[in-house]
């Protein structure tokens, strides 16, 4: 992952952690599990322009829905 992109995934997870009170580990495995780790993967250039917060939103209600995406 590009450096930038990672700095962003990073940010989603501190929004998480804060916003939602969950622990650092517990966001970084929902960040793992959703659609905004393979887009940063593979979109990142566009990614990493989207709202963190938005972000941190979806990733949270995608988890609390059980759309998360099983690995």
């Amino acid at each position: 992952m590009r450096k930038d992109a990672k700095k962003y995934m990073n940010s989603v997870i501190q929004t998480i952690v804060s916003k939602y009170n969950m622990s650092e580990i517990e966001s970084y495995r929902l960040v793992k599990k959703s659609f905004l780790y393979d887009s940063l993967l593979k979109f990142s250039d566009e990614t990493i322009h989207d709202d963190i917060e938005t972000n941190a939103d979806f990733v949270y209600e995608d988890y609390t829905s059980g759309n998360l995406m099983e690995m």
